[in-house]
């Protein structure tokens, strides 16, 4: 504080003792933060808290202000008496005036204070907290790394067996076919479950998206269902090619009945394993077993792009006698006219023959005897996969309606 017998204050003494104050409590703070760990620096001193901690200290030192008096050493004699005896009356009755204003800034002082420090402890914790975390990630990071390493080495030991065992077979087939054909069954047998169904299970999971977001896509379906009163009693489904069954996963839920059917025995496995009815076959020599007008319902999706002409006629010939009257067809195949699904997306699977033109096969469902034939297109490209058409409206639509237009049509025919 300054000397008590001052009858100025001095501003240049005062400035020079707050600048003294404040180098005081710098050089305090910076020992304590020597002492700090490197990372407790961080943590500790992101807002320059020693700033605001001296800062505070000097207004601590001034809250009594209006109560003291400042030194009048440059009076002489009787002023100086006279200054002193002033300066006691006016201490006294700063006292009684500013008692409220003391107070207010002492609890002010304390309010900043404890602010300053729940601020400060709050940092502390957050940035150790994001430290944590961070750490965390990390070893995670690690951990998905090794998993995913881990997982590649067993598909590729998992493959080299399959193609280990695909030799084998084969050698042995053509072993048992050369002795004579009194073993040839059993060679048949030992061959039967075809060494590509699990990979092609696997392209599966890894193109055609997830069970929810082909159940979601597949949902657009079921009024068209119910409007051919088909999933009844005597009007059950057909699912041709059901795959993962999640178009039978949905007729379970909606109360419907439906039975699928599939040549991939691990696809089959696998939906039997879910509670469903499925049947191993192919689709035109279980269509041929069936008799005429016995089902309600004949679904396919993603089917007909992998037959032959003659066989997508085939099997339009017997969905039409096997349907019931009011019976629905359903057909589900990649759309061409969208120029990345035929030029590209289409090709990527490898069983697919080639792209189907829309109305050539809504011509060749009707001229097989299907009625009411309409082609329903699904799945356009949404949002920011599409071109904006403010600054050119005429070439962006073009554009968007080649490249961006439905990936999926499906070609409906009823029998009457």
């Amino acid at each position: 504080m300054l000397e008590t017998q001052n009858p100025e204050i001095d501003l240049a003494q005062l400035l020079e003792k707050i600048g003294l104050e404040l180098k005081l409590q710098q050089k305090s703070v910076a020992g304590d933060r020597d002492r700090l760990a490197p990372e407790e620096l961080t943590i500790n001193d992101p807002y320059s808290w020693g700033q605001l901690g001296a800062t505070l200290n000097v207004a601590e030192q001034n809250v009594n202000a209006g109560a003291e008096v400042t030194s009048m050493l440059h009076y002489r004699g009787l002023m100086r008496k006279v200054a002193r005896f002033l300066g006691k009356i006016t201490v006294f009755l700063g006292r009684v005036i500013t008692i409220p204003q003391r107070n207010f800034n002492s609890a002010i002082l304390h309010s900043l204070r404890v602010t300053l420090d729940g601020i400060r402890d709050m940092n502390r914790s957050t940035a150790l907290f994001e430290r944590r975390i961070a750490e965390q990630i990390r070893l995670f990071d690690e951990q998905l790394k090794k998993k995913s390493a881990l997982i590649d080495y067993l598909k590729t030991g998992v493959v080299t067996q399959e193609r280990r065992v695909s030799v084998l077979l084969q050698e042995l087939r053509r072993q048992l076919m050369a002795e004579g054909g009194s073993k040839e069954s059993f060679a048949q047998n030992l061959t039967s479950p075809d060494i590509l169904d699990p990979l092609y299970l696997a392209f599966e999971n890894q193109f055609r998206g997830t069970r929810e977001l082909i159940k979601e896509r597949l949902l657009e379906y079921v009024p068209l269902i119910r409007e051919a009163k088909a999933g009844t009693a005597g009007r059950e489904i057909l699912d041709i090619g059901c795959g993962r069954g999640e178009w039978l996963e949905i007729m379970s839920n909606e109360g419907l009945q439906a039975k699928g059917l599939d040549l991939n025995h691990v696809l089959v496995q696998e939906c039997r394993e879910k509670g469903f009815e499925v049947l191993e076959n192919d689709a035109l020599s279980h269509l041929r077993s069936l008799p005429d007008s016995s089902i309600g319902a004949i679904t396919a999706f993603h089917l007909i792009e992998h037959l032959t002409f003659d066989d997508r006629i085939s099997l339009f010939d017997e969905s039409v006698r096997v349907l019931k009257p009011g019976g629905i067809a359903l057909f589900e195949t990649p759309n061409p006219r969208n120029l990345l699904v035929g030029s590209c997306d289409f090709w990527s699977d490898p069983t697919h023959l080639r792209p189907l033109y829309p109305e050539t096969h809504q011509f060749l469902l009707e001229y097989r005897g299907f009625c009411k034939v309409e082609l329903i297109f699904l799945h356009p490209h949404e949002g920011e996969q599409r071109l904006p058409e403010e600054e050119a409206p005429q070439l962006a639509a073009r554009l968007n309606e080649i490249f961006s237009c439905a990936r999926d049509y499906t070609v409906v025919g009823y029998k009457v």
